[in-house]
């Protein structure tokens, strides 16, 4: 299995990059604007904070390539054992 974003390419799917500034704008929307932060009852957050949600939020795309990598490792190792085993009988 091949690593999804290189496969495919980000860039290329034009929804999920819309989705993913549409969710980011309205997200700084409800935190910048006064009105909207009182409505969902949220304080605007300082550069640092920015920095700690921007981290936890690219944190799981982060894990699931990390397991993806494990998991691609792992069936390689199984796939030649399986193999080995197999044809070294006949």
């Amino acid at each position: 299995m091949k690593n999804q974003f290189s496969k495919y390419g980000i860039l290329k799917n034009k929804y999920l990059i819309g989705a993913i500034l549409l969710g980011i704008v309205l997200q700084v929307i409800v935190v910048i604007i006064p009105a909207m932060a009182k409505i969902f009852e949220v304080t605007t957050l300082n550069s640092t904070q920015w920095i700690y949600t921007a981290l936890i939020s690219i944190s799981p795309l982060v894990i699931i390539e990390i397991q993806k990598r494990i998991n691609e490792n792992k069936n390689q190792k199984e796939c030649s054992y399986e193999t080995l085993r197999n044809y070294s009988f006949k």
